[in-house]
């Protein structure tokens, strides 16, 4: 069945006002984004936009929802084309690339909150199933899948070759067991918990330091750190 005439125009208005609001994010950054300056780019009056958004809170709950189903959806597929051994790998390497090709709605996302702005409970929904690809993967690697002996903070040898928590980390597993749910689908135990907070702060330093040029002048390739770090988090360094 075709679509309607004006659910068509509203929806070809909704998409050209969120490509104008991205210029405004790329050039000003959330405050730079103004429902009546994006109007006034678009030819329309600040009062007929507000037909499509009721708010700038909205226009911006539309940018972040989208940001992170594209890079859900980026993430998911770089896991799925790889074989098993190398799904964290493909999925931090991805994680990156998206962020560097488009560092405005990383930023958007993973940057300074915008003030007075709350998410509503979509964005929690689609940033939980982000992290159940991250958990996934993160179950591949490093030390995850050791024993409940040292994830209770026994100091007996490793199981399958992998080493024991630390006391600090198994202390992190145990704090996280209580923790509320992050992920979509079943909720992993303490440890993987632990390991997949600590490959994504990790992970999001060195890229969000890249993305904000804090690298700049130090005469070094970030790739290379962002590889490093890849490296030792397989080996659950």
């Amino acid at each position: 069945m075709a679509t309607p005439r004006r659910e068509r125009y509203r929806k070809q208005t909704r998409e050209e006002a969120k490509a104008v609001a991205l210029a405004q994010l790329s050039e000003s950054g959330t405050a730079g984004i103004s429902v009546n300056a994006i109007a006034k780019a678009m030819g329309m009056t600040g009062p007929a936009l507000y037909r499509y958004f009721a708010s700038r809170d909205e226009l911006l709950t539309e940018l972040i929802i989208d940001a992170y189903r594209d890079l859900a959806e980026t993430l998911a597929r770089a896991v799925a084309d790889a074989v098993p051994a190398d799904r964290f790998r493909a999925l931090a390497l991805a994680l990156r690339d998206w962020a560097k090709r488009q560092p405005d709605r990383y930023l958007l996302i993973y940057g300074t909150p915008v003030p007075g702005y709350h998410a509503p409970p979509e964005t929690t929904e689609i940033s939980a199933g982000l992290m159940r690809t991250i958990v996934d993967a993160c179950a591949t690697v490093g030390g995850a899948g050791a024993g409940a002996g040292a994830a209770s903070g026994g100091g007996g040898a490793a199981m399958g070759g992998r080493q024991p928590l630390t006391e600090l980390e198994a202390e992190l597993a145990r704090h996280l067991e209580g923790a509320g749910p992050w992920t979509a689908g079943e909720e992993p135990g303490g440890e993987l918990k632990g390991r997949a907070l600590r490959t994504w702060t990790r992970l999001h330093g060195v890229i969000s330091l890249d993305v904000q040029g804090q690298f700049t002048g130090m005469g070094f390739d970030p790739s290379v750190l962002f590889e490093a770090e890849i490296d030792a988090l397989v080996r659950g360094g």
